[in-house]
């Protein structure tokens, strides 16, 4: 008896989606035969709809070789599907195999039975499948028993490959990544000089753009912190630990696209910056608010402005300071990344990368820092160097990213489209990193009742997981299939990424016509790292 993962049931899936079945015959059923050579044929039976609902392939005396059947559920995407082969009397059945499927079509088990000509069940196998876990379950058919017996899934191509774990890495070679990557920064900034005022010879295009100051939630008097000037502030909504202060600003346009490449950012005390760098400024100690101001360079006289609110001081702190730098196991490209460390509160003295690759800093204080995930970065393990000042680590993480594909046209009321979704970087954690716990733990569980209001940490186990969420953004025009408040939520374990990535599909209604967007988070409800704690030479 050979086992079949769901992976090799998609393609006869996908054919027989063609079909359906009826245990009662429908007004307007009617039948077509068709020659399938030497001798056999085919008899496709219709239903009123002019779906194929059952397949009879007999041979050339008219005994049944093959009887597949699909059964069609109101409201779901697939059939569930039964195949019944013959031995060659036609009426002693040699095999069943069926497969079912969610409504949203992923598939859920398959059970396969085998029988002698006495009707006597020699072998099978059974496979179930959980699509909100990713959890395969296996088990064969056991003739003392009479029943079927668990057993080890089968492996994938790709799968049951224990990943290799970087090696620690050296004083030397942290102090040469350190090095790689300020230079890398370097460029970087080279090649994005500061603009000179426009030329008044000529009208450039001008539009009115939102953009947003991103600071700490919580600021200090007299603390030092740094920040972002952004043009896509409402990424930036609702990030835990941090704050966006929305502005207006009349942006030139450089071809199609806004810049902020000769703008300049100012705050009370601090002399002006560039705005599309990181900024960082001196939280007054004798005020309960200060104002931040945005002008283009040399044109202080079309300055914007804001005020922004101070914790009383000290702050009640939700990051508890930490001599050594941490960060949690699994960070997700397209979030931000929280480190945590002795940091000076200054980001142009901080450097965090990837291997040797620069990370943005977005905001940072004295306890913490919120970085962005370079897109060169790729998934699975990676070192996070982190340098401020003397202080150095190498910490062993695991880069994340979720994926959706699907059609990108617009739909109209009653249509639907399938989405593909993909959690892949996990599958490379190993066992060591799979530790339970939160970081930091208050943050952690507010993000987590923000996405899933019924979350409750203490029902999630000991070990570790990730909490992985869909949301549904345009809820008042789509709706999810299947979904629970406009949400998807998944509680992932090593074992869900036994068989490599997380994969789930779910359907799109329309409820009225336009284009849909769904949104992906992971919390990773994980241990956090320490890693490898250096002392380097300052920056200079």
């Amino acid at each position: 008896m050979r086992w079949r993962l769901h992976s090799k049931w998609i393609p006869g899936i996908v054919l027989c989606s063609l079909l359906g079945w009826s245990s009662a015959a429908l007004p307007g059923q009617h039948t077509d035969v068709r020659d399938a050579g030497g001798g056999r044929k085919v008899e496709l039976v219709y239903d009123a709809a002019g779906q194929v609902v059952e397949t009879r392939t007999t041979d050339q005396s008219g005994k049944l070789l093959v009887l597949a059947k699909n059964e069609y559920r109101q409201g779901f995407l697939v059939p569930q599907h039964t195949a019944i082969s013959y031995w060659p009397d036609g009426n002693s059945i040699r095999s069943v195999a069926s497969a079912t499927f969610d409504e949203n079509g992923n598939f859920t088990g398959e059970l396969k039975q085998e029988f002698d000509q006495s009707a006597k069940q020699t072998g099978g196998t059974k496979l179930t499948h959980d699509p909100f876990t990713g959890i395969y379950r296996c088990a064969l058919w056991n003739a003392p028993a009479r029943d079927y017996q668990p057993s080890p899934c089968p492996s994938t191509e790709g799968s049951g490959e224990t990943p290799e774990k970087p090696k620690d890495l050296t004083q030397e070679e942290v102090t040469k990544k350190v090095e790689s990557a300020r230079q890398s920064r370097a460029n970087q900034e080279k090649s994005q000089p500061m603009e000179p005022k426009s030329p008044t010879s000529w009208q450039a295009k001008v539009e009115m753009t939102d953009v947003g100051v991103i600071l700490p939630a919580e600021l200090g008097r007299g603390e030092r912190v740094s920040g972002s000037v952004v043009l896509n502030p409402q990424d930036y909504e609702g990030v835990y630990a941090l704050q966006v202060i929305r502005m207006k600003l009349p942006i030139e346009l450089k071809g199609q696209t806004p810049t902020l490449r000769s703008w300049v950012f100012e705050t009370e005390g601090d002399g002006p910056q560039r705005a599309d760098e990181a900024v960082t400024l001196s939280v007054p100690r004798d005020a309960s608010d200060f104002g931040v101001t945005l002008h283009p360079q040399g044109d202080p006289s079309k300055a914007v402005s804001a005020r922004v609110s101070i914790h009383p001081n000290p702050p009640d702190r939700k990051l508890k300071p930490s001599q050594e730098f941490e960060v949690a196991a699994m960070c997700l490209k397209g979030d931000l990344c929280l480190v945590r460390g002795p940091f000076s509160g200054d980001s142009a003295r901080t450097l965090i990368a990837f291997d040797d690759q620069p990370a943005r800093i977005v905001a940072e204080t004295s306890e913490a820092s919120y970085i962005s995930i370079p897109a060169g970065v790729k998934t699975g393990l990676s070192h996070l160097i982190v340098a401020d000042g003397l202080h150095a680590a190498a910490l062993l993480v695991d880069v994340a990213e979720i994926g959706f594909a699907y059609n990108h046209q617009e739909l109209q009321t009653g249509q639907f489209r399938l989405v593909h979704a993909m959690l892949s970087g996990p599958e490379d954690l190993p066992d060591n990193l799979w530790s339970g716990g939160t970081f930091p733990p208050e943050i952690s569980v507010e993000r987590a009742r923000t996405l899933v209001p019924d979350f409750d940490v203490a029902q999630e186990g000991e070990g570790g997981r990730l909490l992985f969420v869909i949301r549904n953004a345009t809820s008042e025009a789509f709706s999810l299939r299947g979904s629970k408040n406009q949400t998807f939520a998944f509680r992932l374990t090593p074992d869900s990424f036994e068989h490599g990535e997380f994969k789930f599909q779910f359907v799109v209604d329309a409820l009225k016509p336009g284009r849909f967007a769904v949104r992906g988070s992971v919390l990773p409800f994980l241990a956090p790292l320490r890693g490898q704690q250096f002392t380097i030479k300052p920056t200079d």
